[in-house]
């Protein structure tokens, strides 16, 4: 017990708890965010026939699907600081209630609204970026000086499922319903499922602090002048993290129309290859989180993953491959398709090769960047700090995906570069500047003291 008698640290007083509370803690908010991975995803699949049934353009489909990231230029640095201010429970409650009416008002705008559809898209992400800020700073609440790695790794796993369920689930669901504002109906009842997990959540974490006498610390007061005292490995990690994002989300949204023009694969094959990435970063991060824990190294495994990012990304733009004629699926169950990974004439090693090493480049930096913040950033600080960097991440995540539709094959490099090539080389740029990043961030972190090296135990 903590007492006046022996006083002993919030860190030491949480290991009282039991790992069976930590994971199943764990568990709970990840299931979460899983529900808003699902509901971001869930208009995706239904693009064509929304735009049909509503009588809408593809730009004006484009709108609804980026509502969501209209408020979150802003939003998670916004819901840091105010979950740092009232704590992880009443703010993630919260943001997971705007995510639930998100949701909800979303299907109610699919029976006729093309304009409440866009409110409740925009209500949604109101709520969920900050959302996974409060996720984040929960797992470094009772994993910290742990198994921090491998529960953040684990959970990003988890979170990856709800992109698959999303294109695997929905169009079932359509297909079943005959339906498509039935699967979203169906989508808005499983987000108010995850609000109640969430509330499940609190009430364990509440009675959890009673029991050990430790409560969850907050700042005195929000001032924004702190953010300048934040540590340089910090910002480095931060810059690190939106150049990083930036190299793999906007390809991977590209990726079929990319392997269209440069291999020309058809939309089906294209898009397999493409979900090699979430496959294998669904597996391959737990294990990169658990050789971060025992090990450490974090910086370093960043460095070589932002570094394997540029030949990947050259590789996929600039070497000759891919069949004229790809090999039909060796199975079809409808919704999913499953190909042989390399057919006898050899033509797919590119870009299937670069991909699988991309899902493991994709498992290797995130397991390594988000535990690193918490070994960094005072705790009742973390909230501010996430946010900060879902900010920043977010402003890159709304520009690149432009940049990279714009460069598909310019005036100006025709004759020189093939469609998509000018594309590839400005996210193996970014993969460059990254590297750069993290080689600043592992010579401050060596000055530091080597704090995110050290495994989780020692540091």
């Amino acid at each position: 017990m903590n007492d006046a008698a022996n006083p002993i640290s919030a860190l030491d007083a949480r290991a009282q708890v039991s790992a069976a509370f930590r994971w199943i803690s764990m568990l709970l908010v990840s299931l979460t965010v899983l529900a808003t991975y699902l509901v971001y995803d869930s208009i995706s699949p239904l693009g064509e026939i929304i735009q049909r049934d509503m009588n809408v353009t593809p730009t004006d489909f484009g709108l609804l699907y980026g509502a969501y990231s209209y408020p979150n230029f802003i939003m998670p640095f916004l819901g840091g600081i105010l979950l740092d201010r009232i704590g992880v429970r009443l703010g993630g409650m919260t943001f997971a209630g705007l995510c639930a009416a998100g949701a909800l008002l979303t299907a109610v705008g699919s029976e006729g609204s093309f304009w409440v559809m866009f409110a409740g898209r925009l209500l949604f992400g109101l709520g969920a970026e900050t959302l996974i800020v409060a996720q984040n700073k929960i797992i470094a609440k009772w994993f910290k000086g742990r198994e921090l790695a491998l529960a953040f790794s684990v959970n990003l796993s988890i979170c990856r499922l709800g992109t698959m369920l999303s294109y695997n689930l929905v169009p079932s669901l359509k297909e079943s319903l005959q339906s498509w504002t039935g699967a979203l109906w169906v989508v808005a009842v499983m987000m108010g499922v995850g609000f109640g997990i969430f509330v499940l959540y609190a009430l364990m974490d509440r009675w959890a602090e009673r029991r050990i006498h430790v409560v969850e610390e907050k700042p005195e007061r929000i001032e924004l002048r702190l953010l300048f005292g934040m540590p340089r490995t910090f910002w480095y990690i931060t810059l690190l993290c939106v150049t990083f994002y930036s190299a793999v989300f906007p390809f991977q949204q590209f990726a079929p129309q990319i392997f269209g023009a440069r291999f020309s694969m058809d939309d089906a094959y294209a898009s397999w290859i493409t979900g090699l990435i979430i496959i294998i970063t669904i597996f391959g991060t737990p294990v990169f989180g658990w050789l971060c824990d025992r090990v450490g190294k974090r910086a370093t495994m960043m460095l070589i993953g932002s570094l394997l990012i540029v030949p990947i990304h050259l590789s996929i733009g600039f070497l000759a491959g891919g069949s004229e004629h790809p090999a039909a699926p060796i199975f079809d169950l409808g919704f999913f398709k499953w190909y042989a990974a390399f057919p006898l004439n050899g033509m797919d090693v590119i870009p299937i090769l670069p991909i699988m090493l991309l899902g493991l480049v994709f498992s290797l930096v995130p397991a390594a960047m988000w535990p690193s913040v918490a070994r960094i950033v005072e705790e009742k600080r973390l909230g501010t700090a996430y946010g900060l960097m879902g900010a920043i991440q977010n402003v890159g995540l709304g520009l690149v995906p432009v940049l990279i539709g714009q460069s598909k094959h310019p005036q100006f490099v025709q004759g020189t570069l093939e469609p998509f090539q000018l594309s590839m080389l400005l996210v193996a740029g970014l993969g460059l500047c990254g590297f750069v990043f993290a080689i600043l961030l592992k010579r401050a972190d060596a000055r530091a003291g080597s704090r995110i090296e050290l495994p989780e135990r020692k540091a």
